[in-house]
């Protein structure tokens, strides 16, 4: 009888154990899949926030920490815990963890985790970020370091990049540069497409700032595209803000426009304050030109959000910007008080790139007060700083850029010394724009040859391929895969350099020439006239051996330009101009005194007066200017004295050089039907257009080339026809070569100034691709007396600044050439040989080349009589000194 009830117990037990081993196996598997899947969230957060997709990378790591506290795993707690943290620096609410990140780095659990080591310091970079980038370099470096040491590439190399950001705003343009560059390169390289979309943008909106809106463009259009073939990829703000900048700065107002609202709507939506901020700014810029009330309310937005959410550069910026509307409108207290507190953000940010211009700002202001000795110490000060920046700069392109984006602090300053009625002071800071970045880039303009790493060569070489494959593509998608291909490798290469040259280290002088110098320089029948085109009024500086001063011109910039513009809209459609070339002299010329208007006028101009010929403006007898000067052109009064007083070590021995007769036919196209008309240019020749139209045969520059090899005798070299290759070109002793003719067509790109180009022939064998380009003539050592680019467009190109423009010409002087005879937009065949042929014999008769050029246009006008206006024979212009004869014995 107790068997049955033992039994019935011992069931009973058996059940109960076996239930609960069962329960607890359920638990024990419950908890293994509680952590997989914690693992799961923690991992995808993570993946989602490299590519910057904090509106779901913040939640999923909510969820992580909540999952791994649930299961007891304290590190990976903290690691999601730190990963949220990051995740807030978006909306611009990290900061108040700031005593827990601090805290967390003390933490032995950290502590003996290096990856939980990385992950505070992130956290810590992105809170010392939202107050002030240059914070956070220590922690940047400490990142960089942690990374290398377990390896991991994509930190590494995120570092890197915010090293290279906190380089830019310390004024450090050259390591910037460099840091960015391989950095982008590097996230490419590892699939990190997250901060290759960050950093891209992060680039295109410096080239924007610098002034290159073309390739700011390109770069947000690449990070944009790159954001929309990469999964789950964030918004890119940055990529829309740099577009919406670029667009401004080309006058493509309605386009950047929708690109804002698009942007802001989706940082509304995602409150993305910092993202929010920045593009109400961009806004207010864009409604500036044609709304000032709208401009202000956006920028009065901007500022109020900045201050809520302690977003201090942004603050500096929006301030800024606002303080420019205000002063525009004649609210100076208002434009006062924004600047004031915008400097005040600047010194709390530490960002010495943007100082100066903030500098400036306030100077202006305090001359509009009539503070004018505060006013100029605050330029002085402006001017320092850009000069120090300026030591940095990588290359010739982006020091050049550079000045032409601190322009305002040279014109301020100028302005406020004629104001001063200091004349010295006056030319210093005007010479110290033009003349020391000119000497500048004749010390940084080597690095097309010089540097010889294999990435750099590699791409130099890609390049050649790619611009040979232009020549022969023959459809648009083709020539849009190409160019965008080219775009890429041209980033690619290094962009630094060192002086090589006596005629380089002369120009390395800290300062301009002195005034005295260059007034002792020139000759008793020499008259200097160097322009300033200010927003009211512009101003000729002008000086000879015994006289010197300042003239106001009537005039401001836009009024200038408006009428260069319609000037050389009616001379290159055949029409003499009169009417508009007396009324640019009466701007330009009449207010110069009569005393000062000497026999040799050496110009040096200020913006869109870069393509504007003089000689044939027409004077108030109704004389063009040709008939009683000579008309030469100079990048600077630093410029010309440098080259006058730096002789060649050694003279050349060989007479003259003379490249023609391409035979373009043989390697270019023919693309479209339509006729490109030799005379007037009307269609683009460019190879690196989209549509490619062929560049036709130029059968009269042989004449020309021959004609000069029987004046110059028998020290001169042909190379004509299938012989005129860049190659055959290159392998000459340049350097031994008094004049240099090369009679063929001419590329200017505004867009991408490195590209222009002067077409010779291919060369098949040697995989040249006939294009003699800017950053190729630098290079080159050249100790000729005179360049003679007959070619089409070789005058043009792009304008920066107070800095000047980049041509052709000046790659040449560059180069080491004393003066270069170019053309500012293409003319007749004929007529161009049969000026260059009088020119020539002018030359042999012992004149020098600005006396030479003036009687050769006059031959021609006498020639052809009524035929010959302007347009055939004013494009003709010398830069650099052609004050000397070049074949006097004396030379």
């Amino acid at each position: 009888m107790l068997r049955r009830p033992i039994s019935k117990v011992f069931l009973a037990v058996l059940v109960v154990l076996v239930l609960a081993i069962l329960v607890d196996k359920l638990a024990e598997r419950r908890q293994n899949l509680h952590v997989q899947d914690a693992n799961h969230v923690l991992a995808e957060a993570d993946r989602l926030a490299l590519l910057f997709n904090w509106p779901k990378a913040e939640p999923l790591y909510a969820q992580a920490e909540a999952l791994f506290n649930q299961s007891g795993d304290k590190q990976h707690a903290l690691y999601a815990r730190l990963g949220w943290i990051w995740s807030q620096a978006y909306t611009g609410a990290a900061r108040k963890y700031e005593p827990e990140i601090a805290k967390d780095l003390q933490n032995p659990l950290i502590q003996g985790d290096q990856r939980l080591v990385l992950r505070s310091l992130v956290a810590k970079a992105a809170i010392e970020q939202e107050k002030n980038e240059a914070s956070a370099q220590d922690t940047w470096a400490k990142i960089q370091r942690v990374a290398n040491v377990l390896g991991d590439e994509r930190w590494n190399t995120r570092a890197e990049a915010e090293i290279g950001i906190i380089a830019f705003l310390d004024g450090d343009v050259e390591k910037a540069t460099r840091l960015l560059k391989t950095a982008i390169l590097s996230s490419f390289l590892h699939g990190d497409l997250g901060a290759a979309i960050y950093y891209v943008s992060i680039v295109g909106n410096g080239f924007v700032e610098e002034g290159q809106p073309e390739t700011g463009l390109k770069y947000c259009d690449i990070a944009l595209m790159t954001a929309a073939i990469a999964k789950d990829a964030g918004f890119p703000f940055m990529a829309y803000e740099g577009k919406a900048r670029a667009l401004v700065a080309l006058h493509r107002e309605s386009e950047a426009k929708s690109v804002l609202q698009k942007a802001l709507g989706q940082a509304r939506a995602q409150n993305a304050f910092a993202a929010e901020a920045q593009l109400l700014i961009v806004l207010g810029k864009q409604a500036e030109a044609s709304d000032r009330a709208q401009a202000i309310e956006y920028l009065r937005a901007a500022v109020d959000l900045c201050q809520r959410r302690g977003f201090q550069h942004a603050y500096a910026w929006g301030a800024y910007e606002l303080a420019k509307v205000y002063r525009d409108q004649g609210d100076l207290r208002d434009a006062e008080f924004y600047e004031r507190s915008a400097m005040e953000a600047m010194q709390e940010v530490e960002d010495k790139y943007h100082l100066p211009l903030h500098l400036a700002l306030l100077a202006e202001l305090e001359n509009e007060r009539g503070n004018l000795a505060a006013a100029d110490r605050l330029y002085s000060r402006a001017e320092d700083v850009t000069q120090g920046l300026l030591l940095s700069t990588p290359s010739r392109q982006v020091e050049a850029d550079l000045i032409a984006t601190m322009s305002e602090v040279y014109l301020g300053h100028f302005e406020l010394a004629i104001r001063l009625r200091n004349v010295k002071e006056a030319y210093e800071v005007l010479e110290t724009a033009r003349g020391r970045s000119i000497a500048d880039r004749l010390r940084g303009g080597r690095d097309w040859r010089r540097q010889q790493d294999p990435t750099t060569s590699a791409a130099r070489q890609e390049i050649k391929h790619l611009q040979i494959a232009l020549l022969h593509a023959t459809s648009r998608d083709e020539r849009r895969n190409l160019l965008d291909r080219l775009f890429e490798e041209e980033q690619v290469i290094a962009p630094t350099g060192q002086s090589a040259t006596r005629f380089e280290q002369a120009a390395l002088k800290p300062a301009p020439a002195k005034l005295k110098a260059v007034r002792r320089s020139l000759r008793g029948d020499e008259t200097l006239l160097e322009y300033v085109l200010g927003r009211s009024q512009s101003y000729c500086l002008y000086m000879t051996r015994d006289d010197v001063g300042v003239s106001v011109l009537s005039a401001g910039r836009m009024r200038v330009e408006d009428m260069v513009q319609r000037y050389l809209e009616e001379v290159k459609s055949r029409d003499r101009a009169n009417g508009l070339g007396h009324q640019l002299y009466s701007v330009l010329v009449a207010p110069i005194p009569q005393r000062a208007l000497k026999l040799r006028l050496i110009i040096v101009p200020d913006g869109e007066l870069n393509s504007l010929p003089f000689d044939s403006l027409v004077d108030n007898s109704g004389h063009v200017l040709i008939d009683s000067h000579v008309v030469t052109y100079a990048p600077s009064a630093t410029v010309l004295y440098l080259i006058r007083k730096s002789a060649p070590i050694r003279q050349p021995i060989l007479t003259f050089l003379g490249v023609g007769d391409v035979q373009y036919q043989h390697t270019l196209p023919t693309i479209s039907q339509s006729k490109v008309d030799s005379i007037t240019g009307g269609q683009s020749n460019s190879p690196f257009d989209l549509a490619g139209n062929p560049l036709q045969n130029l059968p009269k520059t042989r004449d020309e080339i021959v004609d000069a090899g029987k004046i110059f005798g028998p020290k001169s070299v042909e190379l004509l026809g299938d012989d005129a290759s860049e190659a055959a070109f290159e392998a000459e002793p340049l350097d031994q070569f008094q004049i240099i003719d090369i009679a063929v067509h001419g590329i200017a790109s505004k867009k991408y100034p490195q590209r222009s180009a002067l077409v010779l022939g291919e060369d098949s064998k040697n995989q040249d691709d006939g294009l003699l380009q800017t950053r190729e003539i630098r290079g080159l050592r050249l100790r000729a007396d005179l360049v003679v680019l007959s070619a089409c467009d070789t005058g043009e190109g792009q304008l920066l600044g107070e800095e000047g423009i980049a041509n052709l010409e000046d790659a040449f002087l560059y180069a080491g050439t004393r003066s270069v005879l170019a053309s500012l937009w293409t003319a007749s065949d004929a007529y161009t040989t049969a000026l260059v042929e009088h020119f020539y014999r002018h030359l042999a008769d012992g004149q020098d080349e600005g006396t030479a050029l003036r009687e050769a246009k006059l031959d021609l006008i006498k020639e052809f009589g009524s035929g010959a206006v302007p347009f055939y024979w004013a494009g003709f212009n010398m830069v650099g000194d052609a004050s000397a004869p070049v074949l006097s014995p004396a030379r």
